[in-house]
């Protein structure tokens, strides 16, 4: 019995794409930037609330249940993987592709226990809104408003934080993480003053420290309207 020879194939091999490339260097700078976030909080705790600039419609998120601080995790990653391909294909990815490429919170999570979510992302004008409502009456609604700038007004000076996230054209976002405790009933629209309907912004660390004596009106209103 001869056996013939096993057949032999050419297998190109090419890179990856730079697209990909860089996507995967975001990702590993979004996991870079959630766990600074909460190493702050973790050092951070003896810090009143008065220390943190709070005003009444917003409060950090260690003040919360363990299944809202997972949901606010999740959703970190989920904001730094659309601001991601934001940056590398110009358009914010809708609910369904996050969803089929496994990104959390907007993936089916088997094992994740409580209420389950029906996200759905609107865009108006420069503002954005992620939402989801639950499936359960004691579950909160979730909301990421992002704000892009105006076209033609002048770059943003402001510091990257939990706040001010700059894209790779050098694109300065305002984005925000709210949640609204009777999500079962909520009224579902577009969100671009969550405070006025009830929604309350979660932060990790809070906003920075300002002197008061410093604020215009301006700066005082947009800590109202978080653009």
């Amino acid at each position: 019995m001869t056996h013939s020879p096993s057949a032999i194939r050419d297998v190109p091999i090419e890179p990856p794409s730079i697209r990909a490339e860089l996507s995967s260097v975001i990702r590993v700078a979004m996991a870079i930037v959630v766990g600074v976030w909460l190493y702050l909080s973790s050092t951070l705790t003896g810090v009143t609330t008065a220390q943190r600039n709070l005003l009444p419609f917003q409060t950090t998120i260690e003040n919360r249940p363990p299944l809202e601080q997972r949901m606010f995790r999740e959703l970190q990653e989920g904001l730094l993987e659309s601001e991601a391909r934001r940056s590398t294909m110009g358009t914010w990815p809708d609910v369904g592709s996050l969803a089929t490429d496994g990104v959390p919170p907007f993936a089916v999570d088997p094992t994740e226990k409580g209420a389950k979510y029906r996200w759905q992302m609107t865009k108006v004008g420069t503002y954005v809104n992620y939402l989801g409502i639950p499936n359960q009456p004691d579950a909160p609604a979730w909301l990421v408003l992002i704000s892009e700038p105006e076209p033609g007004a002048p770059p943003d000076l402001a510091k990257e934080d939990e706040e001010h996230h700059k894209l790779l054209d050098g694109t300065m976002l305002h984005v925000s993480t709210w949640s609204h405790p009777d999500g079962v009933r909520l009224n579902v629209g577009f969100e671009r003053l969550p405070q006025a309907e009830g929604w309350t912004q979660l932060y990790v660390v809070g906003p920075a420290q300002t002197n008061p004596q410093l604020q215009t009106p301006t700066a005082v209103d947009n800590q109202f309207n978080p653009r």
